[in-house]
This record gives structure tokens, sequence and C-alpha cells, in this order.
């Protein structure tokens, strides 16, 4: 089966990346036209990731020295992982002659890559009003990390799908190369010193 074309969608001014950001998080196809293409439209989608980092690196130069490393893996393990992702969209984006489609598709999927961590946030917080001990159980916040993880994979195979105009089973492949080396790379740092643990420190659990 043919992939589809996104249908136009109309110019909406300076609430593009927040209506696509939406509108894709919900399955809307259309969203993927909120974005621009171009190297200026995804440096722009970057630069909080670069800018998170920055800020990072001089808060763990800040930290006693027997906490400075771990503070600079924290750091730097965020954007280490996007770019790697990036690489590896970029590539495959080439296998499939969809090259020109890329700087939308990664400027779309670095924007909407915010989204599941938002979601888990405000999930986190209802649950707390509502819930206040289990909020605190390892257990809700793994399950809540849990389902974040599931939303955040079906949303890189659907921006994949709409962005680069692939098929179901080539976004599913691409999504798959994109999560396996992110994957390995943070089992390798959770191993060695300083043993940093991403899903740990993304719950708040970290001491």
């Amino acid at each position: 089966m043919t992939p589809r074309r996104p249908g136009p969608f109309p110019p909406i001014g300076n609430m593009a990346i927040p209506l696509g950001v939406w509108l894709l998080g919900r399955g809307r196809s259309e969203g993927i036209n909120c974005f621009a293409p171009g190297a200026g439209a995804l440096f722009a989608a970057l630069a909080p990731t670069v800018a998170l980092a920055v800020i990072g690196v001089w808060m763990a130069f800040m930290l006693p020295p027997a906490e400075r490393i771990m503070g600079l893996v924290r750091a730097v393990v965020p954007l280490v992982c996007t770019l790697l992702q990036l690489v590896v969209s970029e590539l495959y984006a080439g296998a499939l002659s969809r090259k020109g489609l890329w700087t939308r598709y990664a400027t779309a999927s670095l924007w909407c890559g915010w989204l599941p961590l938002a979601m888990l946030i405000m999930a986190q917080g209802v649950l707390h009003l509502v819930l206040p001990g289990a909020a605190a159980s390892s257990q809700a916040l793994g399950g809540l990390a849990f389902g974040a993880q599931l939303y955040t994979l079906w949303l890189t195979w659907y921006v994949t799908k709409v962005g680069l105009v692939t098929t179901g089973w080539q976004a599913f492949v691409m999504t798959v190369l994109q999560t396996l080396p992110v994957g390995g790379l943070l089992w390798v740092l959770w191993l060695l010193p300083p043993h940093y643990n991403a899903v740990v420190d993304l719950l708040g659990l970290s001491s």
C-alpha cells in the first residue's frame, strides 16, 4: 500500500509548533504541515536540548568533585541520545529516498519528543493530588513511566510514518533503529561507573 501524504493545513502563525505537536500527538497527520523544513527550523527545535545540556554542564562543575562526573553524565546524555537518533533517522531517510523530507520530519520529531515527558509530569502531579501515598510508590511511578515509554514509541512511529511518508512497516523499522542504539547506550552507562540509571533519574528516585 502506497503511503499517503498528509493533507494541507491552513497557516496558523506563531501557534504552529504547539498545534503541530498537539495534532500529531493525537494521531492527526495534518499536524506535520505545522512544521517548517530547512536547517533553521531544525536547529531551533534542537536548541532547547542543547541549552539544557549547557546549563547542566555548568551546574555540574559547581558540584563537589565526588558528584561532578555523575552531574556531567546527566547533563550530556539527553543531548547525545537526541543526536544519535537524528543521525540514524537521516541515514534511514536517505536509504528510503526521503532525504528531502528529513529536516521537516526531524523538526517535528524533536518538538514532539517533549510531549511524553510533559504528559508524564502532569500524570505524576494528578496522581499526587488524587492518591498522595500511591504517587510516592515506585510501582506507581514505574507504571506511569512504562505508559509514557509506550506512547513515545507510538509517537516515534507515527511521526516517522507521516513525516517521511512511509509505510507502517518502514516506520516500525525506523522506530527500532532509533530505539536500540539509545537503549544500548543507556545500558552501558548503567553498567559502567558512575552507573547512571536514566529511568530512575527521570522519575526523580535517585539519591
